[in-house]
C-alpha cells in the first residue's frame, strides 16, 4: 500500500510516453511499472498524461504585482523609469501576497519548483511553506561599488540562507548582475557560497548594451571576467546569456554552468534571441524560466516550452533545430539538475514532483503526446499537481491556497502604484 498511487496514466519515462502506474511514499517515487498498485490516496490517470513537474528556473515572483504596469519599453528604461521606482513602494507583506498570486498561477499550470531572486525573501519563503511548492530562493544583492553596501547585502544574503536552507526550500546566493555588482563583491559572494556549500544565481549578458558597457569598462566580456575571478562553477546558474560568444560558451561548458533561458521575456524587452542550439552543442545544461511577470506577463511555463522550440527554428533556419524531447527535458529534468535537486524524472527514488494533464480538445487527435504537449498546450490542461508527494492541485483547483482571497489582496495592493 503506497501513500499515493497514480494509476493507469500515460507517463513520460526516459523520453517516451508509456502506460504505467506510479507509487509514492513520503516525498519519493517508490514504484514505476505496470503492476496493479494500491494507495491510501489514489488518482485515476486513465485519461491523463503524466509528466515530471515543470521547473521555472528564473523568476522574480512578486512582480505579479507589476503585471501590465510597464509595457512596450526597452529594458533599461523599463527598469529605471518604472520598475525600480515601483519596487521602492513594495512592503514585505506586498511581496507575500504577490508571491502567493504567482504560486497559484504556477501550481495551476504545472510548475512544481521554481527559482526566485528578489527582495523581502522571508515573505517568499513563507508563501512557499504555506502553499507546499518547492523552491530555490535567493535575496537579490547589488552593492553598486559601495563597500558598506556590499557588506550589508552579503550579510542579508547569508542570514537568509542560514534561516531557510533545508527541506522544500533551497536557499542560495543571488547577486543581481555584473553591472550592478562590483567584481570584488562577486568574489566575496563566491567565497561565502563555497564556505556554506550553496549555489549562486545571477543575471548575465541579457542585453547587447549591457555587454558593450562591460567591455568598455573592463576590456573583457562578462563571462570571461567571471571566469577570471573564479566565480563560475557547477553550482552557478546564469539567467539569459543572450549575448555570449563561442569562447564564453566554452567557458560555461568547462565550468559546467547552467543557463536559465527566458524566451518570452527576452522577446518582450527586445533583448535578443539566445543561441540555445549552439550552447547545447557545447554540452551546456539549458533550463527554462519565465523571468518576472512584469516582463512576460505570466508564469505559465508551457509558453516558454513552445517558444523555445519555435525561436531556435527561426534563429537557425532549421525546422529540426530542436527536438520536442529536448525542450521537455529543459522544462523538467534540466531545471532540477541546474539547482542540484533530485527530481525532474519519473523514476524510482526521485522526488515525487509530478503533474497530470487532461487530453483536452487541443490535444486531439493525439498522435504523439510529446508533440501535443510542446506545440499545443495552453497550461489549463493541468488537472493535478503533486509536490513532494503531496497533492496540491486536484481537478484544476488549488487545495492549499485561497485563490479568491489572494486575487482580492493583489488588486488592493495595485492602488499604490497607479500614480507612478
Amino acid at each position: 500500500m503506497h501513500d499515493l498511487a497514480i494509476k493507469n496514466g500515460l507517463c513520460y519515462i526516459e523520453g517516451e510516453f508509456v502506460h504505467a502506474n506510479i507509487g509514492i511514499d513520503g516525498n519519493r517515487i517508490t514504484y514505476v511499472g505496470k503492476e496493479e498498485i494500491k494507495g491510501e490516496l489514489s488518482v485515476n490517470a486513465k485519461e491523463r498524461l503524466v509528466l515530471p513537474g515543470l521547473f521555472n528556473a528564473h523568476t522574480h515572483l512578486a512582480m505579479t504585482l507589476f503585471r501590465g504596469f510597464a509595457e512596450d519599453m526597452p529594458l533599461m528604461d523599463w527598469l529605471k523609469t518604472k520598475i525600480w521606482r515601483a519596487e521602492r513602494k513594495l512592503t514585505a507583506k506586498d511581496v507575500y501576497w504577490g508571491s502567493m498570486l504567482g504560486i497559484v498561477e504556477m501550481l495551476k499550470t504545472g510548475t512544481t519548483c521554481f527559482s526566485d531572486l528578489y527582495i523581502h525573501m522571508d515573505e517568499v519563503a513563507k508563501a512557499c511553506i504555506e502553499s507546499g511548492i518547492r523552491a530555490v530562493l535567493c535575496y537579490g544583492m547589488a552593492d553598486r561599488g559601495d563597500p558598506e553596501r556590499a557588506k550589508e547585502e552579503l550579510e542579508i544574503g547569508e542570514e537568509f540562507i542560514r534561516k531557510w536552507n533545508g527541506g522544500r526550500i533551497k536557499a542560495i546566493f543571488g547577486p543581481h548582475a555584473p553591472y550592478t555588482c562590483s567584481l570584488e563583491f562577486l568574489k566575496e559572494v563566491k567565497e561565502k557560497a563555497d564556505q556554506l556549500g550553496v549555489g549562486i544565481h545571477i543575471h548575465v549578458s541579457e542585453t547587447r548594451e549591457e555587454v558593450k558597457e562591460f567591455l568598455q569598462k573592463y576590456r573583457s566580456r562578462p563571462i570571461e571576467k567571471l571566469e577570471e575571478i573564479g566565480f563560475l562553477s557547477p553550482k552557478t546558474v546564469i539567467a539569459h546569456a543572450i549575448w555570449v560568444d563561442e569562447k564564453e560558451m566554452e567557458i560555461l561548458a568547462k565550468r559546467k554552468v547552467s543557463v536559465a533561458h527566458n524566451p518570452v521575456s527576452n522577446l518582450k524587452l527586445a533583448s535578443g534571441i539566445a543561441r540555445i542550439v549552439e550552447m547545447m552543442k557545447f554540452g551546456i545544461n539549458i533550463c527554462l524560466g519565465t523571468d518576472g511577470a512584469a516582463s512576460n506577463n505570466t508564469y505559465n511555463l508551457f509558453e516558454e516550452i513552445k517558444l523555445t522550440s519555435l525561436l531556435q527554428k527561426v534563429h537557425t533556419g532549421r525546422a529540426d533545430a530542436l527536438h520536442a524531447r529536448d525542450v521537455i527535458e529543459m522544462a523538467t529534468a534540466n531545471g532540477y539538475k541546474a539547482y542540484q535537486i533530485d527530481g525532474g524524472k519519473i523514476e524510482k527514488g526521485k522526488l515525487a514532483d509530478l503533474i497530470l494533464l487532461r487530453k483536452s480538445f487541443n490535444y486531439i487527435p493525439l498522435y504523439n503526446p510529446l508533440y501535443s504537449i510542446v506545440y499545443s498546450s495552453f497550461g489549463c490542461e493541468v488537472s493535478h499537481t503533486i509536490v513532494d508527494g503531496r497533492l496540491l492541485v486536484e481537478d484544476g483547483q488549488p487545495l492549499t491556497l485561497n485563490e479568491e482571497k489572494i486575487i482580492e489582496r493583489a488588486e488592493k495592493i495595485k492602488e499604490k502604484f497607479l500614480d507612478l
